[in-house]
Parts: C-alpha cells; sequence; structure tokens
C-alpha cells in the first residue's frame, strides 16, 4: 500500500518522539508488486530495524482486529518455514485510532502500532520496548466510513467478480437484490473515494486493501445483522451429519442454499472445523428441513442477497463465495478461525 505524507507524518512524528529512536527512513514497496510493503526503517543507538508496514485508514472492529492479526500470523508463519523464526515488532500497523481493547489485541499478538491520537506499541525484538495506551477520544469517521447494507453488498459483488463492475446497472441491481438507481448511486460514490472502479475505469492498486477493510467490518457491523434470521438445532449427533443430511434435502427438494463460516472453509481446505453451521438460506425452509428454533443453536441462518451469495459446489456441497466466508469466519473469536480465514485468503483471495 502506498504511503503519503498527508495521513502518515502524524504517526512518524510521535515514532520520532520515542526515547531510543534515532533516526526513520520510509522504503517505498517495490514497483509492480502489488503484494509488496513500504518498510519504515528505525535506526536506535543498537542497529536498525526494518518493519513492514500496514496501513489501514478505516476504524477497527473485531473483525478487522481478526483480519489484520491472521494476516501477519500468517505472514510470520511463512516466514519461519522459509528460515529463522520472526522476532515480535516486526510488522507497524498505522491507523487512526486503535481503543484500549484493539490495542491490547495488538500487544498480545506482538504487533507494533501507531494511530493519530498518541497511542502507540513499538517493540524492536527483545532491545527496545515502548507503550503507551489510554482511553482517547476518537476523531470523527469520516462520512464515507457510514456504509449502507447497500452499499456492503454492492462491494461483495465487486470483489466476488470484479469484472461486474463494467456491468449495466439493471444486471448488478438483479445480482445484488437492491434497487437500479441505488447501484447507481452507490456506483459513483465508490468511484470518487477510489474504493471501487466505475465500468471502463481503472482501479487504483490502494483499493484491493481499502475494499477489503470495507468489506470485513461492513459486513460484521452493518450486513450480518440485516441478514441474521435467527438460530436453529439439528437432530444429528454431530455437525458433520447435519451438513450431510442439509445437502442431501435440499438438494432432494429444490432448495436454495449456500454454506458459509467454518462448514464451507472445511469443504474448501479441510483445515477448519466449526461448531456453528451458519448457512444462507430463506426462513420459509427451516420447517422442510427439520430446523428447530433455538436461541443458542449452532445452525444460523441469513438471508440469502441476489444470486451472488451462491458460488459453487464443494464436494456436493454448495458454497458462499470465499469473500463472504473469510468474512463470516473473521467474525467469530476463535484463534482457530482466524487461522482459518488467513488460509483461505491466501489461496482463493490474492
Amino acid at each position: 500500500m502506498a504511503v503519503g505524507p498527508t495521513n502518515t507524518e502524524t504517526r512518524f512524528d510521535q515514532i520520532r518522539a520515542v526515547p531510543f529512536v534515532r533516526h526513520l527512513r520510509l522504503i517505498p514497496a517495490k514497483v509492480g508488486d502489488r503484494h509488496a510493503s513500504p518498510v519504515l526503517e528505525i535506526t536506535t543507538p543498537r542497529g536498525k530495524h526494518r518493519l513492514p508496514l500496514i496501513v489501514k485508514r478505516s476504524w477497527f472492529d473485531r473483525t478487522m482486529v481478526n483480519a489484520v492479526i491472521s494476516q501477519i500470523q500468517g505472514e510470520r508463519k511463512a516466514a519461519k518455514g522459509d528460515g529463522p523464526t520472526v522476532t515480535t515488532g516486526e510488522t507497524l500497523v498505522l491507523a487512526p485510532y486503535l481503543a484500549t481493547p484493539t490495542a491490547k489485541s495488538f500487544i498480545d499478538a506482538g504487533i507494533s502500532f501507531v494511530d493519530e491520537v498518541g497511542n502507540i506499541h513499538l517493540a524492536l525484538g527483545d532491545e527496545y520496548n515502548w507503550t503507551v495506551i489510554g482511553a482517547r477520544k476518537p476523531p470523527r469517521p469520516p462520512q464515507s466510513e457510514r456504509l449502507t447494507p447497500a452499499a456492503v453488498q454492492l462491494l461483495f459483488q465487486f470483489a466476488i467478480n470484479p469484472e461486474s463492475a463494467r456491468w449495466t446497472v439493471r444486471d448488478l441491481a438483479a445480482a445484488v437484490g437492491i434497487s437500479k438507481s441505488k447501484v447507481a448511486e452507490l456506483r459513483l460514490q465508490f468511484a470518487h473515494e477510489g474504493v471501487a472502479w466505475a465500468h471502463g475505469a481503472e482501479r487504483n492498486p490502494d483499493a484491493n486493501h481499502e475494499l477489503r477493510d470495507r468489506l470485513v467490518s461492513g459486513y460484521n457491523q452493518i450486513l450480518r445483522p440485516k441478514l441474521m434470521l435467527g438460530r436453529f438445532r439439528y437432530q444429528e449427533p454431530s455437525v458433520e451429519q447435519f451438513v450431510a443430511r442439509l445437502t442431501h434435502d435440499a438438494g432432494a427438494q429444490k432448495i436454495p442454499y449456500a454454506l458459509t463460516g467454518g462448514p464451507a472453509a472445511d469443504a474448501m481446505q479441510h483445515f477448519y472445523r466449526s461448531s456453528e453451521v451458519p448457512v444462507f438460506l430463506n426462513l420459509e425452509h427451516h420447517h422442510a428441513l427439520r430446523l428447530l428454533p433455538d436461541r443458542t443453536g449452532p445452525v444460523i441462518l441469513l438471508k440469502p442477497f441476489g444470486d451472488l451469495v451462491y458460488w459453487r459446489e464443494f464436494e456436493g456441497k454448495m458454497l458462499a463465495p470465499p469473500w463472504l466466508v473469510y468474512a463470516e469466519l473473521l467474525n467469530g473469536s476463535e484463534p482457530r478461525a482466524r487461522e482459518a480465514a488467513e488460509e483461505l485468503r491466501q489461496e482463493f483471495l490474492k
């Protein structure tokens, strides 16, 4: 992600004010490598440390925190496999604001950070550590951060099928399940903000990062609560047996459904098995599939929106698109779910 002086200089000044920091040098990302990150070289009395930067413009919620932690831990795991163990503090997150619980989550994960209001954690191996966190009044989020459910649905469409940005308004409305006028309005808004491109226009490479941030945050805060139809339980003794019966009965009765979250990740990669079964399924079908209402049940029914939720079959199971599976995994709090999200991102979302 490109780093400009307008949105980082304040945070760099906070790093310069740390007692053991003597000098900073920003090393830009390699041109043409969309996966490369800029690096901040920090000179201390004992030498130099180079920290890859993750620059975020979005406000952090639980899913954003999970996304960043899972990405960094995945990169550490890959680096450990190819060479020496990676030390904590090798990545630096620049953010608008980090509330105390978020800051503590990053500290526990060994991730350095600095925000615009003075919260900072800078860990350089075992030699230096500087931490200042506390309750601060966060700056007001920009207007562009205030997404609506319709906006999140359209963003998912663009992420799942980038070519759909060149579709007609009518086709997009049908695919996403919102009105044509709302599609036209949102597409112009996204193009103006640089989050998603208008038809025929090129997109800024940084839009990939911004789009992912808005997707995971918008799904958790805005879209998922709207889609939530309720919790249910099944009669089978295990998740695997229920999913097998769901797949068979839905197919026999021609009931549209799409697994997401843990069961979908398991079908795609066999990396993680969840005790919960989130599934896109209209409420009217719960009787036919012998699902019983239960406020603490493991089956989570999510209302389908448009055709994009039905992606493809894996092992005979209809799954939601990887972007929706990824966002659902990050909605949970299990560390294993975060690992599964990163495995999914590495294989399906690059």
